[in-house]
């Protein structure tokens, strides 16, 4: 018998540990024995839009219920798929919170297989693909917990960092980024200060107990607090980039500024309780970003090599200060990954904190 976390689709802070029967594989398939993965604000995400991206669908788990997706390493535990993948090997990918995962490995190459199980099939290619660790020239068994916490937030950020220089910003002189202190916000401030060619002012908007900590990271021109969002001024003309998915931040911005805003990119949902549509809303209309089709978009573009050269490139930048930004703390067990992911619908999970759970 197996064990997963298991989230209430209709209601995001209902969590419990389920078992789930070990069934034996079958020809094609091989069991990957989870080893640890990280929980951070955007799997809180992956939950909240669980329905409506189809995040549930890759990790089946009933009608009500869903398995949270979650980053991190695990080791070929048992395998009945030709090809050269073997027992015992580290993997790293998307994984459910849980114990265990049954997948179909195909076009297994040195460094990376697909999980081509029926159900994944007409799911975002980025999400079934697994690096094979012993070939990858990125990883080190010491930045494991920086990798699993860090690196599937970055590339969000990486591909929001692209599309906003592309854009032109959309003419906006001032960027800001809603929960500012969460790690792909913090991401994103780190790439947009790291090259300011653009000209353009970062702001922060945030809670007033996170207000030091992201004062503190030196990537923030100014930080705007969510109480003080109704007083903005309209210039420099503003670009929300929404982190939050609060609808009562959203409504305030626009109200204030109205077409005076310059847009508003909707990336997440950390402030899952408050994510209901505020309704209509005076200004540009939310749009929401998704980040595997600008993957799929930036390898066409650019060829895959030169894309894995340039955000590899940035990647290594920001993991090297990632390690001293924040604080990881390891758990272990089915209950501390339940209480862990409980602190984190609860708010309980301070900014400067990085959890990783071993299963």
């Amino acid at each position: 018998m197996s064990w997963a976390l298991s989230i209430d689709k209709n209601d995001i802070s209902t969590a419990a540990i389920s078992e789930v029967p070990s069934r034996p594989l079958q020809e094609g398939e091989a069991r990957l024995r989870v080893d640890r993965f990280a929980l951070t604000a955007n799997n809180i995400t992956y939950a909240a839009f669980g329905e409506a991206m189809r995040y549930w669908d890759f990790f089946p788990a009933g009608e009500t219920t869903g398995h949270l997706p979650v980053w991190g390493f695990a080791e070929v535990e048992d395998c009945r798929a030709a090809g050269g993948l073997e027992v015992g090997e580290r993997i790293y990918g998307y994984l459910p919170a849980g114990a265990e995962l049954i997948v179909k490995p195909g076009r297994i190459e040195a460094g990376s297989f697909i999980d081509t199980s029926d159900h994944r099939a007409g799911l975002p290619s980025a999400y079934n693909r697994y690096t094979r660790c012993a070939s990858d020239p990125g990883y080190r068994a010491d930045l494991e917990a920086v990798q699993m916490v860090l690196q599937p937030l970055f590339i969000t950020s990486f591909l929001i960092d692209l599309h906003l220089r592309d854009t032109g910003f959309l003419g906006a002189r001032r960027v800001s980024l809603t929960s500012a202190s969460s790690k792909t916000a913090i991401a994103l401030a780190f790439l947009l200060d790291r090259d300011r060619s653009h000209g353009i002012e970062i702001e922060a908007i945030t809670s007033p107990g996170n207000r030091g900590f992201v004062e503190a990271l030196g990537y923030y021109d100014r930080v705007t607090l969510y109480d003080d969002v109704a007083d903005m001024e309209a210039e420099p003309s503003r670009l929300v980039i929404d982190f939050a998915g609060d609808s009562a931040v959203n409504k305030a911005i626009h109200s204030r500024l109205g077409d005076a805003l310059a847009g508003n990119i909707r990336v997440g949902g950390a402030h899952w309780e408050n994510s209901a549509p505020p309704g209509a809303m005076p200004g540009p209309k939310p749009v929401f970003f998704f980040a595997p089709d600008h993957v799929r978009d930036r390898i066409k573009e650019w060829g895959a090599g030169e894309f894995g050269r340039r955000y590899g490139e940035a990647w290594l930048a920001f993991a090297s200060e990632g390690r001293a930004l924040f604080e990881f703390e390891e758990r272990s067990g089915a209950e501390a990954t339940l209480a862990s992911y409980r602190a984190l619908i609860d708010g309980k999970v301070p900014a400067k904190q990085a959890l990783t759970l071993r299963a």
